[in-house]
């Protein structure tokens, strides 16, 4: 079998257009091409699947005492949310119940190629730093306990185990772990540096939940955050729901450590709806509005998020795409040895189709496909991450708005090709003597107005060439015209008005991709045998299959639900001008980066006409100013006279010979001997 998508990710690094190949369940071939390919996935991108190593449990399933059926659910909803790939985790309890529990994990190993083993979660904690675990149930890591729990049953299926460095024995229990070939994570400690350091000198690899239930990161004392950032022996682990650390922590911790991993350490209420009530480690839990599980008294008991949340999350704190993907593939495979987590001949073939807003599409596990069940973040989407934003620091709001136009940026990139269909498309109708009209109500129609008036001033198009359809007519640009984007036939009415026919093209603007104004120009447009186009925000909405060149721009879901205004109003905006100035480019109203069909109107204008002039003929002020007053101001005509020693009606008639491009007329011109 293979894939093909616009982009691969790697696990490190973003690479494409290319395809996949899958052979028993593992990766053959990585091609960095097009090739011929069994699925082609139009939009979005591959990624290997998501890796979570601290999980202890989600939808409803606790992974310390799920049955058979109860494991069903969990990997599967795992999976449906491209996580491939878990280290279920059970939390300090009484020996005999972790011995229940890694019964339960080798019986669900036997069916689920998708758990790497258990990860127990103490019972060697420091008493101090033991957050939600109870205390009565914590134990020291000396001889007794280690023989009393590393019966065979457990040595079977255990991964790894977090303890505390700085309890007594603890060194010496490293060791013996490690030498079973079990790994070690540094967590719910009060370790200072010197103690946290000693642990990795033991052989301790990873570091639990950095910053909660450790010491504290100081200036003068870097305690356990410090050598989980700095020291490279280690694998700092993080919970991403931007709840348990501050998002501009994770920001810093995630561009400040090349190691550091991305985990959820959810708990069974992920995946349910907030408010949901259940039990866990001993205690009442509650799904909270943030997607965390909190006790009774408000403590915090785990996350409520899967990983692909995470990844969002980290993605709207700043976090580069790059490196949010790899925290949660490529680098916890780097933590345990797996030869999963990268897109890599050998490897395993668990494979993710992310949408370019970072939602999951579609998964495959060892090459098996599972269909996922998110739903796309629409541009009306609530953020329950964002439940208490009108409460948060001025300065963290501006920060959200900006990351999500960071990524919404990255969405538009990604529509890059679409875009680039559409611009030659139009530019050749426009080339024959059609006209480019836009659609839009509400913002989406008002920027289609503003690029349209803005284009004439800039590219000296004549009146008429670019024509806005703006719902509720030009004063809705000014004051909203309730009830406009409503009304399909005012938008029909608009194109018979302007005579619309087979020669121009039309291209509609909706942020939702539904808006019965611009789907009625659109299908009307259609008729009339014209050139149809779509620029909108919700991929595979109505105007994907209206538009003959449809641009899906997935910016996701705005920091506040529904205004797009916001990110989506910024890549439409973004979208038109790279659309328009494209066409103007195609159609020769530029040289270079010069805007050289500039209509010089007013004193600063004139004043850039002439260093236009000057800098691409290399002419002397006065000689510049010269063939500008001799063709009414116009640079690509001055320009003209100066480089082919033409007058200015000869260099008109050899412009117009070439279609109005500067570039083709010099090609074509020789240099007259004789000067204007």
């Amino acid at each position: 079998m293979i894939i093909s998508a616009p982009r691969l990710f790697l696990g490190e690094q973003f690479t494409g257009p290319g395809a996949v190949t899958v052979q028993n369940g593992r990766i053959l071939q990585i091609h960095d091409k097009d090739v011929e390919a069994d699925i082609h996935l139009t939009h979005g991108f591959i990624a290997p699947g998501l890796i979570d190593l601290h999980n202890n449990g989600a939808f409803g399933v606790d992974c310390a005492t799920a049955s058979p059926a109860e494991w069903d659910i969990f990997i599967n909803g795992l999976a449906a949310r491209g996580v491939t790939s878990v280290l279920p985790t059970a939390i300090t309890a009484p020996i005999r119940a972790l011995h229940v529990a890694a019964r339960g994990v080798a019986q669900a190993m036997a069916r689920h190629g998708a758990i790497l083993g258990l990860h127990l979660e103490g019972p060697f904690l420091a008493p101090e730093k033991r957050g939600a675990h109870q205390a009565e149930w914590l134990r020291l890591p000396d001889k007794s306990a280690l023989d009393e729990l590393l019966i065979e049953e457990m040595q079977r299926v255990l991964r790894l185990v977090t303890l505390a460095p700085e309890l007594p024995h603890a060194l010496a229990a490293i060791r013996r772990l490690t030498e079973s070939g079990v790994t070690v994570s540094l967590g719910h400690t009060a370790a200072d540096s010197a103690q946290m350091r000693a642990g990795a000198d033991a052989g301790a690899r990873l570091v639990t939940h950095v910053f909660n239930a450790q010491s504290p990161l100081g200036h003068r004392a870097p305690g356990a955050p410090g050598v989980a950032l700095t020291d490279a022996r280690l694998f700092p682990c993080l919970i991403v729901d931007g709840v348990h650390v501050d998002p501009a922590i994770l920001h810093l911790a995630f561009a400040a450590c090349p190691r550091a991993v991305a985990v959820t350490d959810s708990i069974l209420v992920a995946g349910l709806e907030p408010g949901a009530e259940t039990e866990f480690g001993g205690g009442r839990v509650v799904m909270g509005k943030q997607g965390v599980g909190l006790r009774a008294d408000g403590t915090i008991a785990g996350a409520g998020i899967t990983l692909d949340e995470g990844v969002r999350r980290l993605i709207t704190a700043g976090v580069t795409p790059e490196v949010a993907l790899a925290a949660a593939t490529s680098r916890p495979a780097a933590a345990l040895g797996l030869n999963r987590g990268v897109l890599a001949p050998g490897a395993r073939a668990d494979l993710v189709w992310w949408s370019d807003d970072f939602c999951v599409q579609r998964v495959w596990t060892a090459g098996v496909a599972t269909t996922a069940t998110t739903a796309r973040r629409s541009t009306e989407t609530p953020r329950d991450e964002l439940a208490d934003l009108d409460e948060r620091p001025t300065l963290e709001i501006v920060r959200s708005f900006l990351a999500q136009e960071a990524a919404a940026q990255q969405a538009l990139t990604a529509a890059a090709p679409a875009l680039a269909r559409l611009v030659d498309a139009v530019a050749e109708r426009l080339l024959a003597g059609g006209r480019l009209f836009y659609a839009g109500a509400g913002t989406s129609g008002r920027l289609g107005f503003l690029d349209a008036v803005e284009c004439r001033p800039t590219f000296g198009v004549e009146e008429g060439l670019i024509i806005p359809l703006l719902a509720g007519g030009p004063n809705a640009f000014i004051q909203a015209a309730e009830g406009a984007e409503d009304d399909e036939e005012a938008a029909v009415a608009a194109l018979e008005v302007h005579g619309f026919g087979p020669g121009d093209a039309l291209v509609g603007i909706a942020a939702s991709g539904t808006t019965p104004f611009t789907l009625a120009a659109l299908a009307h447009a259609r008729v009339l045998g014209g050139l149809t186009g779509a620029i909108f925000n919700n991929p595979g909405a109505a105007m994907e299959q209206a538009a003959d060149i449809p641009v899906a721009i997935a910016s996701g879901a705005e920091i506040i639900a529904g205004s797009t205004r916001l990110s989506a109003g910024s890549t439409q905006k973004m979208a038109l001008n790279t659309l328009s100035s494209a066409v103007m480019i195609r159609l020769g109203k530029t040289y270079g980066p010069y805007m050289v069909d500039m209509r010089a109107s007013n004193a600063k204008l004139r004043r850039r006409a002439l260093a236009m002039v000057r800098h691409i003929t290399g002419a002397d002020e006065a000689s510049a100013a010269l063939a500008l007053s001799a063709c009414d101001m116009h640079v690509k005509t001055a320009a003209l006279m100066l480089m082919r020693r033409l007058s200015a009606e000869e260099a008109r008639q050899a412009l117009t010979a070439a279609q109005g491009s500067l570039r083709r007329t010099l090609k074509t011109i020789k240099v007259k001997t004789r000067i204007f």
